[in-house]
């Protein structure tokens, strides 16, 4: 029976031998590491730079609109207080004339005493009562932009506004009333001009009080409208 062939058995390998495959699939691995920790870094670093950048856009829109509306507001309330401030003096002594109207004497409307009893009005005037604007107003409502203001500036606006609504009703009234009565168009009695008196005196009063809220907000304005530019 012949011997069984054998193969010698082959000794494992050495520490030393196995050692630089496992090195260099280390190293392969660490960059592999690296590479993916600086690709990460860097998408996070772009996304935040472009969220950085998207709002600084965002803010410098909102800045300049805001500069805008404020501006388009201030020209608006200056362009209302030029109008506005020589006809105050003139409804004044308008009124007081209408005040001391005797009708005792003559045939004149109510209509006649009106235009007579009224003071002349200044040379560039096109009306007895001002054309106020508010189309800058409107706009800034309309658009929200009035979010973008301070509240102490945004306030005063709504003040000026408001008052300025009043002033304007008190005109439509006369027009929608007084001047539109019938006895108006006739010989003029006591309660005629009483009643166009009354109004005139409403219309007076609110001029004066608008007048007032210009002279005061419009400085308030002006500094809101530079801190933007």
């Amino acid at each position: 029976m012949a011997e069984s062939q054998s193969t010698p058995d082959t000794p494992p390998p050495s520490l030393e031998e196995s050692g630089p495959p496992v090195r260099a699939r280390s190293a392969i691995h660490g960059r592999s590491v690296r590479h993916w920790f600086l690709e990460g870094a860097l998408i996070v670093v772009s996304v935040l730079l472009g969220f950085g950048l998207s709002e600084f856009r965002e803010a410098r829109a909102e800045r300049d609109l805001t500069a805008r509306v404020l501006n388009g507001i201030r020209a608006e309330i200056e362009h209302n207080q030029r109008v506005l401030e020589p006809l105050v003096p003139i409804h004044t002594q308008w009124a007081e004339a209408l005040k001391q109207v005797d009708t005792s004497k003559g045939d004149e409307t109510g209509l006649e005493v009106w235009f007579a009893s009224r003071p002349p009005l200044p040379r560039d005037a096109s009306a007895p009562f001002p054309f106020l604007r508010r189309s800058a107003w409107d706009a800034a409502l309309a658009s929200g932009a009035l979010r973008l203001i301070d509240y102490d500036v945004a306030a005063a606006l709504a003040d000026v506004y408001t008052m300025q609504e009043i002033a304007t009703g008190n005109v439509q009234r006369l027009a929608a009333g007084a001047l539109s009565t019938p006895s108006t168009y006739e010989a003029a009695k006591p309660a005629t001009i009483q009643l166009l008196w009354l109004t005139l005196l409403d219309i007076q009063s609110a001029e004066a009080l608008l007048l007032a809220r210009y002279h005061q907000h419009l400085p308030t304005v002006i500094a809101a409208a530079h801190s933007y530019e």
